[in-house]
């Protein structure tokens, strides 16, 4: 009798533990049903909220500057697309990919600093990640999946603009991570340095921090059962990447931007990036600056560290 007793027990608790990390797979895995629009800073608690003047300038600009929507094939028969700016200039310095961060766009993340980069004589690429936008895709892998699509828009952008051209890729928060991966496979030679901006430095290690922070839960045993599900429904593992093991094989500069107020994704996790990176870097961090906020509460701080970045490093 007692051993039936404690088996019931234990697929009671089976089912609450699987009950929660199904909770925690739709939340933080599955595509939105609702995803973000370029509208999304007009909201009260969005990060961009404050800056909302500026966006609506910047975002106006980059949908003016667009001349195409682009796409390409994934790795793993997605369709992947993003927004071509291109240069204004005759010649210009090469190409800039930027990727943007968890349930948002680059229209979003990137919007204050399009212009900026654009006026540094590059065109602009600017993807939708995987489960995103104007992409294909059911599930956000957290760089795991979305580090290959990142080489190959740089692949795409060598082919379809030459090897005689500067290749540097940016990202803020997943987009900083997803980069950062990215650094460790085989990219083209044309790929001179990366930005990463807020970056974590695995989806383990941003799932249980949000976990702790966010509902007060510790990673043993959720985190293990969210990795089973994920493993099992979206192919993937939440250890299968990180950001530090690719940048111990990184051979390529590196600016990490970081805002000292983030608690979203920790300052921790950027300063264990620098410490892995085996290439030349720099690190920057902003006071007063929340998660992403870096580059718009501290612009002409971030654009100097940026120009002098792009100007040491293209050729």
């Amino acid at each position: 009798m007692g051993i039936w007793i404690a088996a019931g027990i234990v697929l009671v608790l089976l089912a609450v533990l699987f009950g929660a990390a199904g909770f925690f797979f739709r939340f933080a895995i599955l595509r939105a049903k609702k995803e973000r629009t370029d509208e999304e800073y007009e909201e009260g608690n969005s990060i961009w909220n404050p800056f909302r003047e500026r966006m609506r300038e910047a975002q106006s600009w980059i949908h003016q500057h667009t001349a195409e929507h682009v796409s390409m094939v994934s790795f793993d028969g997605l369709k992947l697309s993003a927004l071509y700016l291109p240069a204004e200039t005759a010649q210009p310095k090469g190409t800039m990919i930027v990727m943007h961060g968890y349930r948002s766009l680059a229209t979003i993340d990137f919007a204050l600093e399009a212009e900026f980069l654009h006026s540094l004589g590059y065109r602009l690429l600017i993807p939708y990640q995987r489960a995103h936008g104007e992409s294909e895709g059911k599930y956000i892998t957290y760089g795991v999946r979305e580090r290959f699509d990142c080489r190959d828009w740089a692949r795409y952008a060598q082919e379809r603009f030459g090897t005689r051209q500067n290749i540097f890729l940016m990202g803020i928060s997943m987009g900083a991570s997803t980069v950062l991966m990215a650094s460790g496979l085989e990219l083209p030679d044309t790929v001179r340095g990366i930005v990463a901006d807020c970056g974590f430095t695995s989806p383990w290690d941003i799932m249980a921090h949000v976990a702790k922070r966010d509902f007060k839960l510790p990673a043993f045993p959720l985190l293990y059962a969210l990795d089973l599900l994920a493993r099992i429904i979206a192919g993937f593992g939440l250890r299968e990447a990180d950001t530090r093991r690719a940048l111990q094989k990184n051979t390529r500069p590196v600016l990490f931007l970081h805002g000292r107020e983030d608690d979203f994704v920790p300052l921790r996790m950027t300063e264990e990036n620098s410490r892995a990176c085996k290439a030349e870097q720099e690190l920057y961090l902003v006071r007063g600056a929340g998660h992403a906020q870096s580059f718009a509460r501290d612009t002409a701080g971030c654009e100097e560290k940026i120009r002098t970045f792009v100007r040491r490093w293209e050729k």
